[in-house]
């Protein structure tokens, strides 16, 4: 019990931090599974694709400048002026009905949430002294943020009537406001000596130290598959399998489980005794198996579709929880650099997913593209195998 409130402890900034990433978190998970679904009234399942490949695009030229934009614009008002233009895109997402506004919104969206989470890490890193308890912090943030992904997709399935996503991102946008005044805390927590990204001589860093790049590539895997269930699962069960939203919203809320239940306990035990290389494999081949599994799963069987989520996101708990703890570890809230780069692997995924699943159906049903997807998350065990563990 000790350790499990000792994050709590470190400061009361580290614990306006937690609080914030909780009502962020609400916002977000309240409405990162459904936008393919609003996005699907308006669009094919390729023009989709396309709007999450360009806003990801966008935001990978946008990562690789954000260290000049922290020093033009100092870590306080560039979180105030992304939560701003975040709060105006959710807005803009619940009153448009034009195809060509909803797309516009939607991109911006998918950038602006980034910058804010990217905010978020530094603010953590920053607040965090003690390098000790690294695992146990970061695994603490994400798990208070995990219980708002549990409980937000059972909100969801009460929230949505006939297809109709408003009251999903009027609560959506709420849940923002008191960011506003949270983040004034932060006011006064700045980084000094900020490294711009120089993409020859920062890829030639990760090059260079292998752990970096096996992170780097892990967490990318890692990505790459949240991407393709943010983007394909909602569209795959309501479609294809033929699940109502209500029953969507329970079977992803028992899928997300795994995250509040293991996440801490974990983080504690790469501090303690383990390290992260052993979680970290035994979380790929978990998380690959499973999906793989889902290609043979074609009945709709709430339970059924229930359990293997619930599995796959037993892995990526696992993976999850190392990739952050390791990462953080190595590195420090100096290196802008680093860090931007890192966080570079989520709009790759955003980027590769939609490639790889479009070019994958050119061959195969839509129900086989999660052997595709699994393979790929299987590989992560050579890059995690690769690490020198920090125990």
């Amino acid at each position: 019990m000790d350790r499990l409130i000792s994050p709590f402890r470190q400061s009361k900034l580290l614990n306006t931090l937690f609080l914030s990433n909780i009502f962020l978190t609400f916002h977000y998970a309240l409405i990162i599974y459904v936008n393919s679904s609003l996005l699907d009234n308006s669009f094919s399942e390729a023009q989709i694709s396309a709007l999450y490949i360009i806003g990801s695009f966008i935001n990978t030229i946008l990562l690789l400048n954000a260290s000049k934009i922290l020093e033009k614009i100092n870590l306080y008002r560039f979180t105030i002026y992304t939560l701003i233009v975040e709060l105006l895109t959710t807005v803009g997402l619940l009153v448009s009905s034009s195809p060509f506004l909803i797309g516009l919104y939607f991109i911006v969206h998918h950038i602006a949430i980034t910058f804010v989470y990217f905010n978020m890490d530094i603010f953590v890193e920053k607040a965090s002294t003690d390098e000790k308890m690294t695992g146990s912090i970061r695994a603490t943030y994400m798990t208070l943020a995990n219980i708002t992904f549990v409980i937000s997709p059972a909100l969801v399935s009460i929230l949505v009537f006939n297809n109709n996503y408003t009251y999903v991102y009027l609560l959506s946008s709420l849940f923002l406001l008191p960011l506003f005044y949270l983040i004034k805390k932060f006011k006064n927590l700045e980084i000094t000596n900020i490294k711009h990204i120089k993409i020859r001589e920062t890829t030639a860093e990760y090059i260079k130290d292998k752990d970096l790049y096996n992170i780097f590539i892990s967490n990318l895997l890692l990505q790459l598959f949240y991407a393709f269930m943010v983007i394909y699962m909602p569209l795959y069960l309501a479609k294809i399998i033929g699940f109502s939203w209500s029953e969507i919203g329970i079977i992803f809320t028992i899928m997300l489980l795994p995250f509040v239940m293991f996440e801490i306990p974990v983080g504690e035990m790469e501090d303690d005794k383990y390290g992260e290389k052993e979680f970290l494999t035994i979380g790929f081949i978990i998380l690959g198996l499973a999906t793989i599994c889902m290609s043979f799963i074609t009945v709709k069987s709430f339970w059924i579709w229930a359990a293997i989520l619930f599995v796959s996101r037993i892995g990526a708990s696992l993976v999850e929880v190392s990739v952050e703890s390791y990462f953080f570890k190595k590195v420090n809230q100096e290196k802008g650099d680093i860090i931007g780069f890192f966080r570079m692997a989520r709009p790759l995924s955003f980027i590769i997913a939609p490639i790889l699943a479009t070019l994958s159906l050119q061959f195969i049903p839509f129900q086989y593209v999660f052997i595709v997807i699994g393979a790929v998350v299987i590989i992560g065990c050579h890059y995690s195998l690769g690490l020198r563990d920090t125990k």
